[in-house]
């Protein structure tokens, strides 16, 4: 089930949204902190990538019979967390598509790119990242290991750094006003 939902994710909100975003605009999203960036940039991305490389080799592991990661119990727990795992990898790609030509991971201050506050963004200027946190409650459900459980809280932290050091300061920036009202009425993660 582990390694379902999180090949789920990975194909879907990662590289299939890498491909519909190459093929609308013609180029991938995907924006590297440069050679020259300061570390507070580059040490978060990072941390965050890794949560999800290791959380992917533990499920290997535990597949191949190298980690032994016993089954939730009771099975109403492990539908639970199935079920939060997939809402969460619905509502990542959900709002990607609201996102439209504006999706990026990792942010380039040269790039001017639209604010979107429409959808699931009326609620939450970073849904994306809601539905990540949904993803990550659900796996660490699934896939009950106290390394997995530290993989979650990393992504989660790397992930509000990322915000709050990079992103918001770029919005702020990059649409002045409009992006300080935008923040007086929507949440900076939760939908509700």
């Amino acid at each position: 089930m582990a390694l379902a939902l999180s090949l789920s994710f990975l194909l879907l909100a990662v590289a299939g949204r890498i491909a519909i975003q190459l093929y609308h605009t013609g180029d991938h999203g995907v924006r590297f902190a440069g050679m020259s960036a300061p570390l507070s940039e580059v040490v978060p991305g990072t941390l965050f990538v890794l949560s999800f490389a290791i959380h992917l080799g533990l499920i290997l592991l535990n597949v191949f019979g190298l980690l032994n990661v016993s089954p939730v119990n009771p099975d109403w727990l492990a539908t639970i967390g199935l079920l939060t795992g997939l809402g969460g990898i619905a509502i990542t790609l959900a709002a990607q598509w609201q996102m439209g030509e504006a999706w990026r991971i990792g942010v380039d201050a040269k790039e001017k790119t639209a604010l979107i506050t429409h959808g699931l963004y009326a609620r939450s200027r970073n849904p994306i990242y809601f539905g990540i946190f949904a993803y990550w409650i659900g796996m660490s459900i699934v896939f009950p290991h106290p390394l997995m459980w530290a993989c979650a809280a990393l992504c989660v932290l790397s992930t509000h750094v990322i915000v709050v050091a990079m992103e918001e300061p770029y919005l702020k920036t990059l649409h002045g006003q409009a992006f300080t009202d935008y923040c007086r009425h929507a949440n900076r993660y939760w939908l509700f």
